[in-house]
């Protein structure tokens, strides 16, 4: 899939500057289904609305990631820096690899749904 290969490097141009060059990565309401994102760095990125179900996300760094309302269903987050993602309206129920120690790093609301075995 090029034009994801090409939004990460572009994106990694634009971490490493500080902006100056680059660009961020724009991926709102992208669809990565199935998506091969393991350890893949995406902080900071706009995911707000992306369809990522059944996507690798293990060991992806998301630090303040605008993940608003994405679709993360069947995902792996296995040791994925969750730290400011923003994971406001995303449904959580059947992500596998989630931690409690992820969750208080992110950012939720009423509207996120969190697994069973992590809701309080």
């Amino acid at each position: 899939m090029m034009y994801i290969k090409d939004a990460l490097e572009a994106h990694r141009h634009w971490l490493e500057s500080k902006g100056e060059s680059g660009e961020r990565a724009d991926l709102h309401g992208a669809i990565l289904q199935e998506a091969d994102l393991h350890g893949a760095d995406l902080q900071q990125a706009d995911m707000n609305g992306a369809r990522m179900s059944v996507a690798d996300l293990k060991k992806a760094n998301l630090a303040g990631a605008d993940m608003r309302n994405a679709d993360v269903w069947m995902s792996d987050m296995t040791d994925a820096n969750l730290e400011g993602t923003d994971l406001r309206g995303v449904d959580l129920t059947d992500v596998t690899g989630l931690t409690s120690g992820q969750l208080r790093l992110a950012v939720t609301d009423e509207n996120t749904k969190l697994p069973s075995s992590l809701s309080s």
